[in-house]
């Protein structure tokens, strides 16, 4: 018996459109275009199924576009996709789908995974727009959320100022149709802008406004119930409160109005059950052997003397109860001396030394820690000095370093750090914790409150019989092809200007414009008087990390 035959298989290319292989004629719009029914249902269950059961010789292809069929026909025959391109990408796709082609399925995914990641910043509309538009046609004519999920993934990349752009222009509540696909549209718009809802209140304010207030609509009524309005709320309060009185003022109210309504109470019980529910776990997780530990956060101490004086601040840091790590410690002085204009010459190691030699039970720096810090002028000197100290930095070669989430860029960082309550699982590179699941919490600032943002971290199993290590947390950032460590103990709460646009977390900034000082809100444990800034501009990336404490 002959081996079977594996796909994808070069058969030839040059076999195409050979007449005495062309047993199978696909009829499109007016053309007729042959193939080998033998090539094809090698690749394609269902043309096998329709050629050999059903003994079919001829195949209705009139939804799909010459160019595709040609592209569909040359990747069986070929086992390569060289002619796929963005005009016939999606009948191409389509059509993998239908004859169910499982390799082209796959490698149609890959290339519009690879177009996604090209998307950035800096990406023009019409960029973005074919990506949105297949998520968009895959959803109503395939049924699949699939390429939705993998285009929200990269939005992360993408400034909340574009997106929001994007988003006005490619969706008009006026002109959309009432029909399906104007559904899924909204569901793409929902997905894409995330957290900043706002946008799509602040257009669907503008259409009822524009109908004078009359009545609601299908698409107003179906973005009212599956958009999350605690967000708007968060986001925007007095958009918010604008919506509400719009919606208080329409003159025909009906039974689908009535039905909205109780859909959105639905879901606000909801909500107030689940956030019930986690306070009940916090309580369990907190009253078991396994804790949930809060994250410090600590106020900036700024020198006030024009020469910065280590010897004092060495002492300051060693008799300060809140530092209790060299993590701590170092990160105090690495942010005097990055704020410092003048330094001393002196070496600063064996101070350190002479002032920590009682601080044996101290957990001690990992080295990737050092070796990835931010590098000024100002700190080089303290650093190459730190790197050879052994009292402070630990000579085990076992990574402490944890990652919660992917490189994203500052506003994707800002979305899921700052502006929503959020929950990371993370395992810990330690033996002694091989298996064990964690999961850090964040809670989001409440209206303009700094103080009112929280980050915890502890075992995800409740009953398990280990205590939560202590972690040191940072923000690794990424400039070009080089990342690095930025401390954030000393760095206080974040804070925002009042439409929570512009943030800073310390000296960090994400953001590229200089604000007025008194467009920030601080919180009691914020800064007040930082003086040099790092800014995250919006073609770099950064991330949450944190490291063990041995």
């Amino acid at each position: 018996m002959a081996p079977k035959i594996c796909v994808p298989a070069d058969f030839g290319k040059h076999h195409i459109g050979a007449p005495s292989h062309g047993n199978l004629q696909f009829n499109l719009q007016g053309v007729k275009v042959y193939a080998n029914s033998i090539i094809l249902s090698l690749n394609s269950p269902v043309i096998e199924n329709l050629t050999t059961s059903l003994q079919l010789t001829s195949l209705d292809a009139e939804d799909f576009s010459r160019e595709a069929v040609d592209c569909f026909i040359e990747a069986t025959y070929t086992g390569e996709i060289e002619a796929l391109n963005l005009g016939n990408f999606r009948h191409v796709n389509k059509m993998s789908q239908v004859f169910n082609v499982s390799w082209l399925i796959a490698r149609c995914e890959e290339y519009f995974v690879s177009y996604v990641k090209t998307l950035n910043s800096e990406s023009s509309y019409s960029d973005m727009l074919f990506a949105v538009e297949e998520a968009v046609y895959s959803m109503s004519a395939m049924k699949s959320r699939n390429f939705l999920d993998i285009l929200v993934d990269r939005m992360s990349f993408v400034s909340v100022y574009n997106r929001a752009n994007f988003i006005k222009r490619y969706i008009n509540l006026f002109d959309l149709p009432q029909a399906h696909l104007s559904r899924h549209r909204i569901d793409a718009c929902i997905a894409v802008v995330k957290s900043d809802v706002h946008v799509l209140i602040e257009l669907l304010i503008l259409h009822l406004e524009k109908q004078g207030n009359i009545c609601l609509d299908e698409n107003t009524r179906y973005l009212l119930k599956n958009v999350d309005l605690s967000s708007c709320y968060d986001r925007n309060s007095d958009l918010h409160t604008k919506l509400y009185s719009v919606l208080g003022n329409l003159q025909c109210v009906g039974k689908d109005d009535f039905q909205l309504l109780l859909s959105i109470t639905k879901q606000l019980t909801s909500r107030s059950v689940i956030q019930e529910d986690d306070m009940k776990s916090s309580y369990v997780a907190h009253s078991s052997k396994s804790r949930f530990v809060p994250v410090q956060f600590l106020q900036s101490f700024l020198f006030t003397n024009d020469k910065f004086n280590s010897e004092d601040f060495i002492k300051y840091l060693a008799t300060n109860d809140d530092v209790h790590d060299f993590y701590m410690f170092f990160d105090g002085l690495w942010f005097q001396l990055f704020q410092a204009n003048q330094i001393s010459s002196n070496s600063i190691a064996s101070k350190i030394q002479s002032f920590v030699r009682g601080k044996q039970e101290w957990a001690k720096l990992d080295s990737e820690y050092i070796d990835c810090i931010y590098e000024t002028e100002q700190t080089s000197g303290f650093l190459s000095e730190i790197r050879s100290c052994d009292r402070l930095v630990t000579s085990k070669k076992l990574s402490s370093k944890i990652v919660f989430f992917d490189f994203v860029a500052p506003d994707g960082f800002v979305e899921a750090v700052f502006l929503q309550n959020s929950c990371f699982k993370f395992q810990i590179p330690n033996p002694e914790y091989a298996g064990k699941q964690f999961v850090l919490k964040t809670t989001a600032m409440i209206g303009d409150n700094p103080d009112t943002f929280h980050m915890k971290y502890g075992l995800l199993n409740p009953n398990c019989d280990r205590f939560s290590p202590k972690l040191h947390f940072a923000l690794e950032a990424k400039f070009g092809s080089s990342s690095r460590i930025l401390p954030i103990s000393w760095n206080g709460k974040p804070t925002c200007d009042k439409t929570k646009t512009y943030w800073n977390w310390g000296y960090i900034k994400f953001h590229n414009w200089e604000l007025n000082r008194l467009d920030i809100r601080y919180g009691n444990t914020g800064p007040s008087n930082i003086q040099r800034y790092i800014p995250i501009p919006e073609e770099s990336q950064c991330r949450l990390i944190a490291f063990m404490l041995f």
